[in-house]
């Protein structure tokens, strides 16, 4: 459903009968953003958003509301140790908030917390997961001359532990690979000891190890937030293969939304 899940709120332009808490101020159409998760993955999807926006003026962007709650507790940790503190009631919280403030639909920016969600929402959900999946398996299909389309995700241990992407493309009539278990430890790396601990990571190597894992995938697709942080970072560097699951996500929200 063009990336949609769709929760017990109403479409784009309302969220039901409860009065929003935002003011009249707010005329248009509001995305919500969840986000925190992390810290650095939400700014890079506001900037990515911002830029991506057709505008002239501050007036032409879309109206926003952001919940950057970093104390979400860690979604891959829950999802391979449940003992663990369980992320769900602070995201469906959230999204509750959201709600009630008034916003059409939502995003969060975080793939690993897609594993969390229920079917019934409380507004209507632009899935970085499902938006990520279809652009990766478009793209694909470039590569793949009529056979069935194999696609690489590189995402956090819970994401594919989760399977919430390898059933995505599944569905989408394309193949899921995984990284062995050496790459994997390696782009898990990247997250944890790099982009989320603050640190820099020369582009370099997140580029060779893009071109290390693909292997003979037709696409590689980044399905966490903190890789989309570096395939901002390499810019026009980025190969064609490498999707972007947020870059994908940002284009759907300005074409939806915008």
């Amino acid at each position: 459903m063009s990336g949609r899940d769709v929760g017990g709120a109403g479409d784009v332009g309302g969220v039901g009968a409860t009065p929003p808490l935002l003011p009249g101020t707010w005329r248009r159409p509001v995305l919500g953003v969840l986000g925190g998760m992390g810290p650095a993955a939400t700014v890079s999807f506001l900037d990515a958003l911002v830029r991506a926006t057709p505008a002239d003026r501050d007036q032409d962007h879309i109206d926003t509301v952001v919940l950057g709650h970093a104390t979400t507790p860690d979604r891959t940790a829950r999802l391979l140790d449940l003992s663990q503190p369980d992320p769900t009631p602070y995201l469906m919280g959230d999204l509750e908030l959201l709600a009630r403030l008034g916003a059409a639909c939502a995003v969060i920016a975080c793939n690993t917390a897609h594993a969390f969600l229920p079917r019934e929402l409380p507004l209507p959900l632009l899935s970085l997961v499902r938006v990520g999946a279809e652009a990766a398996v478009e793209r694909a299909r470039e590569h793949a001359a009529g056979r069935q389309p194999g696609v690489r995700v590189l995402a956090t241990d819970g994401t594919l532990l989760s399977r919430v992407y390898q059933e995505a493309l599944t569905d989408l009539g394309a193949e899921a690979l995984l990284p062995p278990e050496d790459g994997q430890r390696a782009v898990m790396a990247m997250i944890y000891d790099g982009v989320k601990a603050g640190l820099d990571v020369p582009g370099d190597d997140f580029l060779a190890l893009l071109e290390r894992l693909r292997g003979d995938a037709d696409a590689v697709l980044l399905g966490c937030t903190e890789l989309s942080v570096l395939a901002g970072q390499a810019g026009e560097r980025l190969p064609r293969y490498a999707v972007d699951a947020q870059a994908a996500l940002v284009a759907r929200v300005v074409a939806e939304v915008g």
